[in-house]
């Protein structure tokens, strides 16, 4: 596609299976790299077929592109400098049930007062955006807005009802709306489950949890610090909560695993198993540090942890983790250079390669799959944004014997 400069710009998603990270890799054929790219474009959104891409021409110019996979994939240029994309993490994309797609949002109203916000939905058959304003005074099941500040840091759809939307706050609660009929009302509040609640926390909530839909529930996980009075030292450990998706408002949430890290079992022929640290000769997880917890977007037994050895490491580890069976299932290399400050966010889970179709080779034949080493081969541009195909501190410590102190 062009971009508004004449340019072209190509869009390659490099798959790769977790727990190694994928990556996407934009490039133009007309133009050198600096004279398009002024830094690494960044995934901004990507749910089921569709992915966001913002590339950085300049300190105040981006192009937005939606990546739209299929057998013959589309790349969308969105409406230059568009005033509804400026909120971080509070994009959710949403395919139409013929062609195009669908972008909402959700914006802080700040003129309005707290507990305000505007819907915003793009179409892409019009290429326009519309908005209604939202109060949580609204919602089924509100929360005092007086408050409770809501500061949407993931978005998630639901494959049985594409047009609902939850916008959610790991630290308080989510606001679940239908996009196409804000006129009578139909969104609602789930507040996270009691235990995890923490109003004195703002934003960084993926440096320790994680939300989304695996296997028809609605799935949380908990990373926290604990102090092991047996080991003198501290320990870490994952938790995990879910709800059925289909009766939100009916059941509530579920505790359903929790592993600490000092008993996870390590298999030694588990490649990569040295990058560990080694307490008395033997691997061990309990003395990593370890940040952005994962779901997987098709075991809702597995979780994805990142860990370094030292906080200032440019390599990092990512551990796959058999929440069922206390299990360390892999560990692959991931570049940490680009993490500037502790454990910057630097992926997100995605199936998006389910829609695509195999790349062809030079003769139209399809590529052969190959084996990937875990060390894994990243190529060293400045344009390649990564995910996990699969689908600060700011760390929450915990006392065992006491409580939580987050």
């Amino acid at each position: 596609m062009l971009s508004n400069g004449g340019h072209q710009i190509q869009v390659t998603i490099c798959v790769a299976p977790p727990p190694l990270v994928s990556y996407i890799c934009a490039w133009s054929p007309t133009t050198h790299p600096a004279e398009l790219f002024d830094t690494e474009p960044t995934v901004e959104a990507v749910d089921a077929d569709l992915l966001l891409l913002r590339i950085h021409v300049s300190l105040n110019h981006v192009h937005d592109l939606v990546y739209q996979a299929s057998m013959l994939p589309s790349l969308t240029l969105m409406p230059s400098q568009d005033p509804y994309l400026h909120e971080p993490n509070c994009i959710a994309l949403i395919p139409r049930s013929s062609h195009g797609f669908y972008i909402s949002t959700l914006d802080t109203d700040l003129r309005s007062g707290i507990g305000r916000y505007n819907l915003c939905l793009f179409d892409s058959t019009n290429s326009k955006w519309s908005h209604e304003s939202l109060s949580l005074d609204q919602l089924r099941n509100p929360p005092d807005k007086n408050e409770v500040l809501h500061i949407t840091e993931k978005v998630i759809t639901f494959i049985n009802d594409p047009h609902l939307v939850a916008f959610v706050d790991l630290w308080r609660g989510i606001i679940i709306c239908d996009i196409l009929d804000t006129k009578t009302q139909t969104a609602s509040y789930v507040p996270m489950l009691k235990e995890i609640i923490n109003l004195r926390r703002t934003r960084a909530s993926s440096i320790t949890r994680d939300i989304a839909v695996v296997n028809g529930r609605l799935t949380v996980v908990r990373l926290t610090t604990v102090f092991d009075p047996d080991i003198n030292g501290w320990d870490w450990d994952l938790s995990t909560w879910s709800r059925a998706v289909d009766c939100l408002e009916q059941e509530d949430w579920r505790e359903d695993s929790l592993v600490e890290a000092s008993d996870i079992l390590i298999d030694h022929n588990i490649c990569n198993v040295e990058l560990l640290p080694k307490i008395q000769g033997q691997p061990t997880m309990a003395k990593l540090h370890v940040a952005l917890p994962t779901l997987s977007l098709t075991d809702a037994q597995v979780v994805y942890v990142m860990g370094k050895v030292n906080e200032s490491d440019e390599k990092a580890v990512l551990l796959s983790i058999d929440m069922a069976n206390r299990r360390l299932d892999a560990v692959s290399v991931y570049d940490a250079a680009r993490i500037l400050h502790y454990f910057d966010v630097c992926y997100t889970q995605s199936t998006i390669f389910r829609y695509s179709a195999p790349s062809s080779g030079l003769n139209g034949n399809l590529k052969r799959p190959g084996k990937f080493p875990m060390p894994y081969p990243r190529k060293q541009q400045a344009v390649n944004e990564p995910f996990l195909p699969d689908a600060g501190r700011g760390l929450e410590t915990e006392d065992r014997d006491t409580m939580d102190w987050e």
